[in-house]
């Protein structure tokens, strides 16, 4: 692990917005929180490195991390992007086996960990944990299976629409539009869609002339919703 500086321990108040421990006691988060280790990380830091030994699990308590790998060519491939309130590294303490991909952290973040024996032990010892991180892996599976069905069945440019819609879905305003903040880069969005950065530059440009999208460098307004999710299923010319 890549960390910029080992914090002492922090606040159980900094864990609280960790979905899977919504369950714990005030006295539960306070025990949790003398347990684990804290680090803060500049943008950029490697986290964790794909195939090797599983040896801890994080708990975002602030920022944004990615999770991505590379293909024997290079070419990079986003599993997710995971936020404030998420975990990563309970597969490989699950099963024992080598981690899947690389984390990176997107922005200044706050990580709290425990290892991987410590965090089974938790587990066992607090069953509705244990429900909460199996209903989020649940989630994380459906989310995998449909991005298969679209890498199988839809052009480039229609997952280039399917992703900006999954990105827009929790910032949704009344009027029918929807804001992505902070955007992410053409190379990672073409990462997240398995296309090229020029793909996604020719798209966000259709979109930006048929007055569905507005971008600058805080964010993407999707102007109209309905009429982007129309697109998504649309056969379109190449």
């Amino acid at each position: 692990m890549n960390s910029d500086s080992k914090t002492g321990e922090i606040s159980y108040q900094s864990l609280c917005d960790i979905r899977i421990l919504a369950s714990l006691t005030e006295q539960e988060f306070t025990q949790l929180a003398g347990t684990c280790a804290w680090h803060r990380h500049r943008p950029g830091q490697e986290i964790v490195v794909q195939d090797t030994p599983c040896d801890e699990v994080y708990f975002i308590c602030s920022g944004r991390v990615s999770a991505k790998t590379y293909s024997t060519t290079g070419k990079e491939v986003t599993y997710a992007e995971l936020h404030a309130g998420d975990h990563f590294g309970e597969l490989s303490a699950l099963d024992g086996q080598p981690r899947v991909s690389f984390v990176v952290t997107l922005e200044e973040s706050l990580l709290s960990s425990l290892s991987a024996e410590a965090f089974n032990a938790f587990l066992e010892a607090h069953p509705g944990v244990m429900r909460a991180l199996l209903t989020d892996l649940a989630g994380r599976v459906r989310a995998l299976d449909e991005k298969i069905f679209e890498f199988s069945t839809l052009s480039s440019r229609n997952r280039i629409h399917a992703e900006l819609m999954r990105l827009a879905d929790p910032q949704r305003h009344e009027d029918g539009s929807a804001e992505i903040a902070p955007p992410p880069t053409h190379a990672d969005l073409a990462s997240r869609t398995n296309t090229t950065r020029e793909s996604v530059t020719r798209e966000l440009n259709r979109l930006k002339k048929a007055g569905l999208l507005e971008a600058d460098r805080s964010h993407y307004k999707i102007l109209n919703v309905a009429a982007l999710a129309d697109l998504v299923n649309r056969p379109v010319e190449l």
